[in-house]
């Protein structure tokens, strides 16, 4: 009997995996006619089972929009579509939630905070590439992305979508389309499932020119040359620092070949760091930027006198603004509506803006003046002293039925004053009340009948409404003289 051959599972080994031991022969000695065959093994249909596999993922990738996904988040890549939709899709747009506001100078602001965002750069050339960058938004939440190609659109072309991190801030990049040439558009950030929308004017130019600065730093007032090229033939430039809308600080002209040979101008008013030079055609509207380093200004501020009473005036004067710009002042705190506007002058100079100190402010006070385009900030301060008004009665003792009357002095000008008489909350009584004259003085006013319960003596208090100043007297029955402070 022939022995059975020992298993071998070593299938590495070639000999055991082409011919098997038992294979059957030709009469000739030699394999079948299908020689090149070879038996179906368990790894060839596990490598089947693998491409299959791959095969079926790579499908259902592409039935569910391809490969686009989300816009990158963290600023290393660029954009993509939005999840949901075809890019090129058209989407509703949320009209935005109209928020209260409060005036600040000639303009209405926010009074309270809420989704904003913010291009970079704020001009951008058709096809260019831009970022954008926000937070007020719903944290872990998506926010769509949107561009509408006027502000009263109620429908916007969907160009991606993001997702906000823990803060509820965003950062994408995006492309602005071609179509976009010469005329602005509208970016909308809204967040899905909710009320949360900002948005953000996206500015492009028609044709793009070329500037250049011989001073890439300085100060706003600063002279700076400038030169451009390719805009049209003796066209009128507008010229902007840091923004493309409002009044233009100069107008340059183009020579015959739509260029700027040299320009002296100023350098305008702009934020504190990175700021352009923006150069507009009226007529080709062709944009022309360069890049410029705006450097901290460091203005003075000083107040006199330095310390004054309530309803007193103060002066105050400042230097090193920028020129021709409103300066807002703020007391003790930098937000709100501030006390009191100020132009400073050609040379960034306020020269003696003076105002009456608010009743209410006591001690110590801080003065906060902001630049309104620079910026720049300056800090000062002033003390309130407080009213120590005197009171004397016009007799120091008396009989029931003696009738008096007091001499004040160091009231507030022109104020009314409250007379008391008695002491503790349950004791005191208003006896009378008169008005002080524009030196804060009064003679012979508040009249008082003593009575005989005033025989052991009675106080008096005299109260300014204004400035909260107390004069204080007393008469004295057994001792037969009064008191005063």
């Amino acid at each position: 009997m022939k022995a059975m051959p020992e298993y071998d599972d070593d299938w590495d080994v070639p000999e055991d995996r082409d011919v098997p031991e038992y294979e059957e022969k030709s009469p000739a000695g030699k394999d079948p006619g299908d020689k090149h065959k070879k038996k179906l093994t368990w790894k060839t249909v596990l490598l089947a089972l693998v491409v299959f596999a791959i095969v079926g993922s790579l499908v259902q990738v592409i039935a569910r929009g391809g490969f686009g996904g989300a816009l990158d988040t963290t600023g290393n890549g660029g954009g993509g579509a939005p999840k949901k939709g075809h890019p090129h899709e058209r989407q509703e747009v949320r009209p935005p939630k109209q928020p209260k506001t409060i005036k600040l100078g000639n303009q209405r602001i926010p009074q309270a905070s809420g989704p904003i965002i913010v291009l970079n750069p704020g001009l951008v050339t058709p096809g260019g590439k831009a970022t954008v960058e926000g937070g007020g938004f719903g944290k872990k939440s998506t926010v769509d992305l949107l561009l509408k190609a006027r502000a009263s659109d109620t429908k916007g072309r969907a160009i991606g979508s993001v997702k906000t991190d823990r803060y509820g801030s965003i950062y994408a990049r995006f492309t602005v389309p071609e179509s976009n040439s010469g005329r602005p558009a509208t970016l909308v950030a809204q967040q899905r499932g909710s009320a949360n929308a900002a948005e953000a004017k996206v500015i492009t130019g028609g044709a793009v020119g070329t500037a250049r600065i011989n001073k890439m730093v300085g100060r706003p007032g600063d002279i700076v040359m400038v030169s451009a090229h390719g805009f049209r033939p003796g066209e009128s430039i507008d010229v902007f620092w840091g923004r493309t809308t409002g009044t233009p600080v100069t107008t340059l002209h183009t020579d015959s070949g739509g260029s700027v040979g040299r320009a002296d101008i100023k350098v305008g008013v702009a934020p504190t760091g990175n700021s352009t030079l923006v150069l507009v055609g009226k007529r080709s509207k062709t944009t022309a930027t360069a890049p410029f380093q705006m450097l901290a200004m460091y203005p003075s501020m000083k107040s006199k006198p330095y310390a004054l009473k309530a309803g007193q005036r103060i002066t105050l004067s400042a230097n090193k603004f920028a020129p021709g710009e409103r300066v807002l002042v703020y007391i003790n705190r930098n937000s709100g509506l501030p006390a009191f506007t100020a132009q400073a002058n050609g040379m960034g100079q306020i020269r003696d803006v003076a105002f009456n100190v608010p009743f209410g402010l006591k001690g110590r006070q801080t003065l906060m003046a902001i630049g309104d385009q620079s910026r720049a900030v300056v800090r000062s301060g002033f003390t309130v002293l407080p009213y120590s008004p005197s009171a004397e009665p016009s007799a120091f003792g008396g009989r029931a039925g003696t009738t008096l009357s007091f001499y004040v002095a160091g009231f507030a000008p022109g104020e009314t004053v409250v007379a008391y008489a008695g002491s503790g909350s349950t004791g005191q009584r208003k006896i009378g009340t008169f008005q002080v004259d524009e030196r804060g003085k009064a003679s012979a006013v508040g009249s008082y009948r003593i009575t005989a319960a005033d025989e052991n003596g009675v106080a008096f208090q005299l109260v300014g409404q204004k400035s909260g100043g107390i004069a204080k007297a007393s008469i004295n029955m057994s001792s037969g003289h009064g008191q005063n402070d």
